[in-house]
């Protein structure tokens, strides 16, 4: 075996290890996109597939978790997505206004359903103390902002 002198590692003069960030940052503005995306699909009232007529007035709703009462086409109602009868909705949206004092109460009623229904509905409630409700719908493509609201192009 030869001394140790004579012995010589080889060092490489090539390229040195990098680590490239253009990948890392592709990666990072994919996650950004896909939560942020998550979060604006999250944050919507929880209604079924009912027909909602097109307004030309009012406001834009707050972004808080209303309490969502539907009625279908068919006339059933539905509390935050849930089968109720009317008997027992004034019950349960007293249980849910103590729970969520500062939760809008929304009536969504479907365009092809019966008008009765939706009367019956607001007697009901107006009748327990919970008048304060609103009624929601679509928002028309040629309906003008309301004077307190922004105008579509000023919003963030």
């Amino acid at each position: 075996m030869g001394s140790p002198r004579l012995t010589r590692r080889v060092r490489r003069l090539g390229d040195d290890a990098r680590v490239e960030l253009t990948p890392m940052i592709d990666v990072v503005f994919l996650l950004l996109t896909f939560f942020v995306f998550s979060i604006v699909l999250m944050i919507r009232a929880d209604v079924l597939d009912v027909k909602l007529p097109e307004l030309t007035s009012g406001q834009n709703a707050e972004r808080v978790t209303p309490i969502t009462i539907a009625i279908a086409e068919d006339g059933s109602m539905h509390l935050n997505a849930e089968p109720i009868e009317i008997d027992a909705i004034v019950e349960q949206v007293q249980a849910l206004r103590t729970q969520q004092p500062s939760a809008p109460l929304l009536l969504a009623v479907d365009v092809r359903s019966d008008a009765g229904t939706m009367i019956e509905l607001a007697d009901t409630l107006v009748g327990a103390g919970l008048g304060d409700f609103s009624i929601i719908g679509r928002r028309s493509e040629d309906a003008k902002p309301a004077e307190s609201e922004p105008a579509p192009t000023d919003q963030p």
